[in-house]
């Protein structure tokens, strides 16, 4: 009797076992949460998704799993259709410091409706700050468009969230607007390497940033310019219209970015500064502080050195005549 009543359970156990769902759709069909919160992969938890909108239960196995992206990703879709449920898991969790950088990864960049979220990503970054993990959230805010101008200002404003933001605005969905920013804020808004770095990228990829550098940056952004990876013709470009346009006070700043300019692109900065020396006689005494008299590049800089022996040098002063002269003798002696 014992060993029929167990081969019974087990046939019984079998039974049930062959009734229940083969795949995500068919749980889904059938409104089977705890299947669906089992299986756990990406579509699993979409399809919880979908049922949490009319189950409470989908929707308690969803806020179970508060470390998996995917219900992030299932909540934005709720978003999307208009679901409640939707925003409010987005919102408790970029409200909490352990998941914030996890919802907003799911977020999608540009998207209109993240003007709902804008204050709960901004202190979201205000509470992780200074961590890294700060710039995931940044990149949000930075790709909304217009609605948060003002918020990238005030990250901006904020010495502990200024780097996080300006990370934000490195993002490649960081909008045109909140790159804009970037550059209209004080000087003082814009002290944090980050910044730095997000205007020297900018500059490498957009004509009219690099021509605001050249004329209207401060020294050290031009600086920054110089010395790193920016692409000889566009270090070129930017002390053309630096040396033509500044004015001679603001020059004398830029003579070690400049003398930085020529020791890296030798030949072509040849053209820049003959120019310079040639057209723009405010910017003389900043070509003459930034030339090496000595240097090993004036000897690839025959312009230069053809500039230097125009006739102008008497009405320049006895400092920046003793430079040129220098020059002259040396290292322009073996130019070619």
């Amino acid at each position: 009797m014992r060993v029929a009543t167990g081969c019974a359970l087990l046939v019984a156990a079998a039974l049930t076992a062959g009734c229940g769902p083969k795949t995500v759709a068919e749980a889904e069909k059938k409104g089977n949460v705890k299947w669906l919160a089992d299986e756990g992969s990406p579509s699993a938890v979409a399809a919880l998704g979908r049922l949490a909108d009319d189950k409470p239960a989908a929707l308690a196995a969803l806020e179970a799993r508060g470390n998996d992206l995917q219900v992030y990703v299932a909540a934005w879709t709720a978003v999307e259709r208009g679901s409640e449920w939707g925003p409010t898991v987005l919102k408790n969790a970029l409200s909490d410091a352990e998941r914030a950088d996890l919802a907003a990864t799911a977020l999608p960049r540009g998207d209109a409706r993240l003007v709902t979220f804008l204050p709960d990503l901004e202190n979201g970054v205000l509470r992780l700050s200074p961590s890294t993990r700060a710039g995931t959230l940044a990149a949000v805010i930075a790709s909304a468009g217009p609605p948060a101008r003002q918020t990238v200002e005030r990250r901006l404003a904020d010495p502990k969230t200024r780097g996080a933001m300006c990370d934000g605005l490195r993002s490649e969905a960081s909008t045109s607007d909140a790159k804009s920013a970037l550059l209209a804020v004080s000087p003082a808004l814009r002290d944090h390497p980050s910044c730095v770095n997000a205007v020297v990228e900018m500059a490498k990829a957009h004509d009219n940033v690099l021509s605001w550098v050249a004329t209207a940056a401060e020294p050290g952004l031009v600086n920054a310019a110089a010395g790193g990876d920016m692409p000889c013709p566009r270090v070129a470009a930017m002390f053309r219209e630096a040396l033509a346009q500044r004015p001679k006070p603001a020059l004398a700043a830029f003579s070690v970015p400049l003398s930085g300019a020529i020791r890296r692109c030798t030949r072509m900065m040849d053209d820049i500064t003959s120019e310079a020396l040639e057209r723009a006689p405010s910017s003389r005494a900043c070509v003459l502080q930034a030339i090496d008299p000595f240097g090993v590049e004036l000897m690839e800089m025959p312009k230069t050195c053809a500039a230097l022996r125009s006739g102008w040098l008497g009405a320049e002063s006895p400092l920046h005549r003793e430079r040129a002269e220098d020059a002259l003798a040396r290292g322009c002696r073996q130019a070619r």
